[in-house]
């Protein structure tokens, strides 16, 4: 398994924007909403790992709510999955507190889905595969 993206909550996206611009030297190479979790992303190349900076699009997003709760700063970690939906029955098997009725279609044409904070550490834990 690899770390495939860090993903960042951010409430001033464009004050955001031009942190990260300085801080890589470089544009973010791609920008897409994602109308069913009410977020836009971001997405840097920071050296071969990506950096996704989450900007809610509606109050009622789960980016906003945790804007809402925590502030902005990391959201989740998203490791590479080679098999979506076996990785998802195997931690639901396990008894670990899948988000959601299985993966779902998430941001740069993956599947994704996610583990609940409170199973991993207290971060939010995003298992994702390109779709097929």
């Amino acid at each position: 398994m690899i770390l495939e993206h860090i993903g960042i909550a951010v409430r001033d996206i464009e004050a955001s924007l031009r942190q990260f611009q300085v801080l890589f030297n470089a544009e973010p190479y791609k920008t897409e909403d994602v109308a069913s979790e009410g977020v836009r992303t971001h997405f840097f190349d920071a050296g071969g790992t990506k950096i996704e900076l989450l900007e809610s699009t509606r109050p009622d997003s789960p980016v906003a709510r945790f804007l809402e709760k925590r502030g902005p700063g990391l959201h989740h970690l998203a490791f590479q999955s080679q098999d979506i939906e076996a990785d998802y029955k195997r931690l639901e098997e396990a008894g670990y507190r899948v988000l959601g009725d299985g993966p779902k279609a998430g941001a740069d044409g993956k599947q994704i889905f996610f583990v609940h904070p409170s199973d991993t550490e207290g971060v939010l834990t995003e298992f994702c595969m390109a779709a097929r």
